[in-house]
């Protein structure tokens, strides 16, 4: 029995990641205008704090240090924008983070054991965070919106999974090979 604990306990360990926490609220950056739209990034940038979150984690810049602020001026200028304030998925991908697809919270589950970066869309589609870990049916998250730190799987609507890649982000900004 003692065995088995262990076992556990590694394993919820090995598949715990620690990313850094960005609230989409803070006053460095809440009230700037997200994208080209009229919202703001307290009012509807949860998805582009859980990316900077994930790229800062990595030490990948955009426009200096990776804020939920200069990852929407980064994602404007290298159109991360359609429609407005509606991310691009893939427009990271020269960052070294390659979109990989939407996939259901079980499969989201086998990607982050796989060493994915998982975004979960929550709350009906409405909100998104950035998943940590994961424990049975729940899904431990950086959550930039609100101070959750799990929702269940039954609150997850899709996963969105991104593989980091050091090679592509070396050959497009330190050797600038296309």
């Amino acid at each position: 029995m003692k065995s088995l604990i262990s076992l556990f306990l590694i394993v919820v360990i090995a598949n715990t990641r620690s990313y850094t926490l960005y609230k989409q609220c803070d006053s460095t950056w809440g009230q700037d205008q997200l994208g080209t739209s009229s919202n703001t990034i307290c009012s509807a940038g949860c998805l582009i704090s859980s990316v900077a979150m994930m790229l800062h984690t990595y030490g990948v810049t955009t426009d200096g240090t990776t804020t939920p602020r200069t990852m929407n001026t980064w994602l404007k200028k290298n159109n991360g924008y359609a429609s407005g304030d509606l991310f691009v998925w893939a427009s990271i991908n020269n960052l070294g983070f390659i979109f990989q697809g939407k996939f259901t919270a079980a499969q989201a589950q086998n990607k982050f054991d796989a060493g994915q970066h998982v975004i979960l869309c929550v709350n009906n589609g409405g909100h998104y965070v950035l998943m940590t870990s994961y424990s049975g049916d729940t899904f431990n998250v950086n959550d930039p919106g609100y101070s959750k730190t799990s929702y269940p799987a039954s609150g997850v609507t899709n996963a969105a999974t991104y593989t980091y890649s050091k090679l592509t982000f070396f050959k497009k900004h330190v050797l600038n090979l296309e």
